[in-house]
C-alpha cells in the first residue's frame, strides 16, 4: 500500500493558545511507560496546565492514582470492538479535550492517532525502548511528527540515523520521578537488604537468572534479605525456585507494590538490582537512586549508562551473571564505599531526574504557537493503519465482517497489529 502525508508545514504564524496536552497511550498496566504518563501527567497538572490521558484498554492499574493527582483518563472497553472503532472511540474523545499538543506514548495505535489531528496540534511520539521492532515500527510515523521524545542518548543518536526522521526534531528528554526533598541519614549496618522491584518475566527482565545469582550468594556466606515486589508470568516459577536458606540469607515475595507505596520501599532497602538485558531509561532505578539506594544493574548502552558509573553504584556486564552477586558481596564488604556510592547516587539523579526537572524539559518542549488553527472535524474518516500492507481488509466491507467475528470472538482483533 502507498502511502502519502501531508508534513506539517505552514507560513502562517498561529495565535499562541494556553497549552493543554493529550496524552495517548495503547494501555495502562503496571509498568515504566504507564508510570511515565502518570508522572508527567501529574506534574503538568500540578502547574495548572490541563492534561488528559487517553487509552485504547480498559484496563487502568493506576486508576486510583491518576484520580490522586486530578488527571482525567478516558478508556473503554474495547473487547468487542474492531481497531478502527477503538481508534475512533479514542479520537472523539481526543477532539472533546480540545488539546494544543499530543503526545503518542506507546504502541503504534497511539501513533495512528496522530494523523487525524488538525493542523497546528503540536505531535510528539515518544521512544521508551531500545528495540529494533521499536525503530521499525514507528519509522513510518515520522511524516506526521513535529518531535520523536527520546528518553536516552543512544536512542537519540538510532533515531537521529534513520533518513525518514531527517526533517523531524528529536529532542532529548529523560524521564522523572518523584524523588524526596531530603533524606534521612542512611545507616548501613546488618545484612544488605537487596530489592528487585518489576515485572517477574523473563523476557527483558530475565528473572530466570534470580536462582543463579541466589545461589552464589549462599556460597559467599554473606548475610543478606532478598525483597523481590512486582507480579508477572514467572511468579510462581520464582516462588518455587527461590526458598530461603539460613535465617542470615533470606528472600521475601512482596507481590504487586502501588505506585504511592514505592518511595517508603526504596528507603527499606540498601541495594538495586536490576539484570535486564534491554531499557530505555528505567523508573524503577531512578527512584532507587533517589533514595540513595545503590544500584547493581546491567551494564545497558540505553538509559543505565547515562546515569550509572563507577562513583554512584555497579554496572554488570549482561552476560556475566555471576557479576551481579560479586557486586553485592563487595558492597557487603565495604560498608564506608557503599555509604559514598548511595550519596553519589542521589547526587547524580537530584534534581535533575525529579519531577519539576522532566516538567521543565517537556514544557520547553513545546512551541509556543500550537493549536489547531482549522476546524477539528465533526467525523473521522478512518484509514487503513500504516502498519498493514493490504489495506483491503479495512475496507467497508472487510470492517463489517471483522465486527461479526469480534462479536464472536472478542478476545481477537482480526487483521490489527497492536505491536509496541
Amino acid at each position: 500500500m502507498e502511502y502519502e502525508e501531508t508534513v506539517l508545514q505552514d507560513d502562517s504564524t498561529p495565535a499562541p493558545q494556553p497549552h493543554r496536552v493529550a496524552l495517548v497511550t495503547g494501555g495502562l498496566l503496571m509498568g515504566g511507560s504507564s508510570t511515565f504518563v502518570l508522572n508527567l501527567a501529574g506534574e503538568l497538572a500540578r502547574r495548572n496546565v490541563p492534561a488528559g490521558v487517553f487509552c485504547f484498554e480498559r484496563e487502568n492499574d493506576l486508576a486510583a492514582d491518576f484520580r490522586a493527582v486530578n488527571v482525567p483518563v478516558f478508556s473503554f472497553d474495547g473487547r468487542a470492538l474492531i481497531f478502527e472503532d477503538k481508534l475512533a472511540r479514542v479520537l472523539g474523545a481526543v477532539r472533546e479535550f480540545r488539546p494544543t499538543v499530543v503526545l503518542a506514548n506507546i504502541g503504534t495505535p497511539s501513533f495512528e492517532v496522530l494523523r487525524y489531528l488538525p493542523r497546528g496540534v503540536f505531535r510528539c511520539g515518544i521512544v521508551h525502548a531500545d528495540l529494533p521492532s521499536v525503530y521499525d515500527s514507528l519509522r513510518r510515523y515520522a511524516p506526521v511528527l513535529d518531535a520523536m521524545a527520546v528518553v536516552s542518548q543512544l536512542i537519540r543518536e538510532k533515531v537521529h540515523a534513520l533518513p525518514e526522521f531527517a526533517r523531524v526534531a528529536v529532542p532529548y528528554l529523560p524521564l522523572g520521578v518523584p524523588m524526596p526533598a531530603q533524606l534521612p541519614p542512611r545507616v548501613f549496618t546488618g545484612p544488605l537488604r537487596v530489592l528487585y522491584l518489576g515485572r517477574l518475566a523473563r523476557e527483558q527482565k530475565r528473572v530466570h537468572l534470580f536462582p543463579q545469582i541466589l545461589a552464589d550468594l549462599r556460597r559467599s556466606g554473606v548475610p543478606f534479605h532478598w525483597t523481590i515486589a512486582g507480579e508477572g508470568p514467572e511468579g510462581g516459577w520464582l516462588r518455587g525456585n527461590l526458598g530461603s536458606g539460613g535465617p542470615g540469607q533470606t528472600v521475601t515475595f512482596r507481590g504487586p507494590v502501588a505506585f504511592a507505596d514505592v518511595p517508603e520501599l526504596m528507603s527499606e532497602h540498601d541495594v538495586f538490582l536490576l539484570a535486564s538485558d534491554y531499557e530505555g531509561l528505567p523508573l524503577t532505578m531512578l527512584e532507587a537512586m533517589g533514595s540513595g539506594v545503590v544500584p547493581v544493574v546491567s551494564d545497558l548502552p540505553s538509559g543505565v549508562r547515562d546515569v550509572v558509573d563507577e562513583n554512584n553504584g555497579w554496572r554488570v556486564a549482561p552476560e556475566n551473571v555471576a557479576g551481579y552477586s560479586e557486586a553485592i558481596i563487595a558492597l557487603h564488604g565495604d560498608r564506608k564505599g557503599m555509604a559514598a556510592l548511595s550519596a553519589a547516587a542521589r547526587q547524580k539523579v537530584y534534581p535533575h531526574f525529579a519531577l519539576a526537572g522532566m516538567g521543565d524539559r517537556w514544557l520547553g518542549s513545546f512551541p509556543a504557537g500550537a493549536g489547531a488553527w482549522e476546524p477539528w472535524p465533526e467525523r473521522f474518516q478512518i484509514r487503513a493503519p500504516l502498519w498493514v500492507a493490504n489495506g483491503s481488509r479495512y475496507q467497508p466491507a472487510g470492517r463489517m465482517f471483522r465486527r461479526w467475528m469480534k462479536r464472536l470472538r472478542p478476545d481477537r482483533d482480526y487483521y490489527a497489529n497492536i505491536s509496541s
